[in-house]
């Protein structure tokens, strides 16, 4: 069967002659690539699935046509790569950069993709990058530099997260359907929204879990039906995301903490969780202040930094164009 992905590379194709640089921002979720050029021009690559080293072996084979791609539309003077999981598995971070310096060059330069948001939002600034995605970490930069807090993954941490919401939801749903007690109500709608037949079965739940090879990822979206029942008044959904939120807001003070901020802190958001306006509200309340518009997405924060890299004396409005382009990409 074709590939659609690579049939998709292979259309990409940027003005002959020009330098660019290029930044890809690899999720647990998705992976997104963007080029730049010295005018501000953005050029996006078809996005795809995630490629966090902690999730399977599959995370190789999307890089490298990613990588691959990336070379095939232009020439490449600079790139920055953000990595989820950078930092916490050295035999993860020795094949990362192994792929990355191969296909790319030595030239390129690899870190957290939460550093990445982190830089993104507050560039050279003070502040707290609170980021609920699949996983879940806080990063911040202050006077004592960059620390972090969170992003243990799901076995032993990521509170917040997509996939700590949809577990916990699904093991709420799980023991209120076989008898232990709990919100009935909220498990037969959740297992109604989730598709499940019939929706009082106490094997729901696992079925639902256990119906992907990726399920991880197939958890993490549970969370977007919790939030739409919180949205719609359920009581346990609302619950649910009121907890995920005092749990960011610990992770962020404590990132905070770290890198020496007092409180009130500067802080800002990043993932898809976030786009939850209930989560997102009781956050705020939790952080006692609201969140700063990051000043780009990571994916306009990887192309600056790239250009940095490069050397590139940039025009007037080139970041302007850089962060409009990509903020209306994502």
């Amino acid at each position: 069967m074709a590939n659609p992905f690579a049939a998709a590379m292979r259309r990409v194709r940027l003005p002959a002659m020009t330098m660019f640089v290029g930044a890809i921002d690899c999720g647990g979720t998705k992976t997104q690539a963007a080029l730049a050029d010295r005018r501000g021009a953005v050029h996006f690559l078809p996005p795809q699935a995630g490629c966090n080293p902690q999730d399977g072996p599959a995370w190789q084979a999307r890089l490298s046509a990613l990588m691959a791609a990336i070379l095939r539309a232009g020439p490449l003077q600079a790139a920055v790569l953000g990595m989820a999981g950078h930092g916490e598995v050295p035999e993860h971070d020795r094949d990362t950069a192994a792929l990355a310096v191969s296909l790319l060059g030595p030239g390129v330069r690899i870190l957290n993709d939460v550093e990445l948001a982190l830089r993104a939002a507050f560039g050279d600034g003070e502040g707290v990058l609170v980021l609920a995605g699949t996983g879940s970490m806080a990063m911040a930069q202050g006077p004592r530099g960059i620390a972090r807090a969170g992003g243990w993954g799901d076995l032993i941490g990521d509170e917040g997260s997509a996939n700590w919401i949809g577990a916990r939801a699904l093991r709420l749903a799980a023991r209120a359907l076989d008898g232990q007690g709990g919100d009935a109500d909220f498990a037969r709608a959740l297992m109604a929204r989730l598709g499940v037949a019939p929706a009082d079965d106490p094997t729901g739940p696992l079925r639902f879990a256990m119906a992907t090879d990726t399920p991880r990822a197939a958890i993490a979206q549970v969370a977007m039906q919790v939030d739409a029942l919180a949205l719609a008044g359920q009581p346990t959904a609302q619950a649910i995301l009121a907890r995920g939120a005092r749990h960011l807001a610990r992770t962020a003070q404590a990132a905070a903490r770290g890198a020496g901020l007092a409180a009130p802190q500067p802080w800002s958001t990043a993932g898809s969780v976030m786009r939850s306006a209930t989560l997102l509200a009781a956050l705020t309340v939790e952080m006692t202040a609201a969140p700063r518009p990051a000043q780009m997405t990571a994916l306009g924060g990887g192309l600056r930094l790239a250009a940095q890299q490069a050397g590139w004396a940039l025009p007037p409005g080139w970041h302007a164009r850089v962060a409009a382009a990509t903020r209306a990409w994502a």
